[in-house]
């Protein structure tokens, strides 16, 4: 049986650099494979000093996969990745070993768990399962170093059952790419100029479309109509629904009025949905921090809690109320008064070495009475842990 045409032959080798075309899948039988990679990468390195690589791959093998992906990462040469149309399963993989990692505006990544089959008996089953999991590791790490997913989310990728298919947008922010390649070709049409204007001043707003000639006469009064481009304008605002009552016949004046309603509303926008967003972080720490001193979560849960509470307040807030917290192993203990004139409070007997960490651990009905009976000596446990 032969391989399939491979598509990654060296082009444009000039001035110290090359290119190489990666496209395809990964395996013996597909479009490229490592033994044949490998050649064409080292012949390239010994009259390039900088390496750009074009990768549209729908995924392959994965030891394939990983024998590309470490002879990039261990080259000398700055490799530059340019994702174009997808880079999938393997194909990921091998685009994040890239220096510098591009992705075109329209393209996709794309993770998922380990794919694979076997025939044969119970315990060869077994074995080959122990290898999917061996890989799936591998994979973890790479994600884990290449890009900036947390943990939670590189999880869902390798045990979900899905596949995720990530946009420019998506693999610029989870850093998986360092640029989005955008087109620089555009359509010539009467609304080109026209550009987002949200975030202009009017007088920014009438510059970038032109509204007036670049040289004035002298002889021209200022305050004369004078011929703007208003059909620019009100397509734009036409089209993001913010025209309101204008239309093409509508003056200079009106133009530039409602140009500075739309700002100045923009602004007003902004200031409040920061004002919002100050005021749930603060409802939500103050919410996990109350938590967290009666003992109802861990100081390892904070944060976990702290993201839920901003996504759903009301929800974590009652879930909480609810939480009776862990037994407690002083429950047929006597209580005694709290103490009086800075005397001892008999929970800590034999227990001053221990942290705010360990009161949690161990009794957190200790620490729950220590809040209620002795102020003074949690608040000095709580600040030593959190302050």
């Amino acid at each position: 049986m032969s391989h399939k045409p491979f598509h990654y032959e060296v082009k444009n080798q000039v001035a110290g650099a090359a290119e190489i075309l990666l496209y395809g899948f990964i395996g013996r039988w597909e479009e490229f494979d490592y033994p044949r990679f490998q050649g064409v990468f080292r012949e390239s390195l010994k009259a390039n000093k900088e390496l750009s690589i074009r990768v549209h791959c729908g995924g392959g093998s994965v030891f394939e996969g990983l024998a590309i992906y470490d002879l990039i990462r261990a080259s000398d040469c700055e490799v530059t990745v340019i994702i174009e149309g997808m880079a999938a399963s393997m194909g990921f993989v091998i685009a994040l070993a890239g220096d510098v990692i591009m992705i075109n505006e329209n393209a996709f990544g794309m993770a998922h768990a380990v794919k694979g089959g076997i025939y044969g008996n119970k315990q060869e089953m077994l074995n080959y399962i122990d290898l999917m999991d061996s890989c799936e590791d591998r994979l973890r790490n790479i994600f884990k170093e290449r890009t900036k997913a947390d943990a939670e989310t590189i999880e869902g990728w390798l045990v979900s059952g899905k596949d995720f298919w990530l946009s420019a947008e998506a693999c610029l922010e989870l850093g998986i790419a360092d640029q989005i390649v955008k087109p620089t070709k555009q359509r010539k049409t009467s609304e080109q100029d026209a550009e987002n204007i949200t975030n202009k001043t009017p007088e920014e707003a009438f510059e970038c479309f032109n509204l007036y000639p670049e040289e004035l006469p002298e002889e021209i009064i200022i305050n004369q109509h004078t011929d703007m481009k208003k059909e620019a304008i009100l397509a734009t605002l036409q089209a993001a629904g913010l025209a309101g009552a204008l239309t093409a016949s509508s003056s200079d004046n009106d133009f530039e009025n409602h140009l500075k309603d739309i700002v100045n509303k923009a602004n007003k926008a902004d200031s409040l949905k920061n004002e919002l967003k100050e005021f749930k972080e603060a409802q939500a720490e103050t919410l996990i921090s109350n938590a967290l001193k009666s003992g109802k979560i861990s100081n390892t849960e904070k944060e976990d809690w702290k993201k839920h509470a901003l996504e759903n307040f009301a929800l974590v807030a009652k879930s909480l109320e609810r939480m009776s917290g862990k037994p407690d192993p002083n429950g047929n203990l006597e209580r005694q008064k709290p103490p009086v004139d800075g005397a001892k409070h008999e929970l800590l007997t034999g227990r001053d070495s221990w942290s705010y960490s360990d009161w949690q651990t161990k009794d957190p009905k200790g620490l729950e009475t220590l809040h209620e009976e002795a102020t003074e000596e949690f608040e000095k446990l709580f600040n030593a842990e959190f302050n």
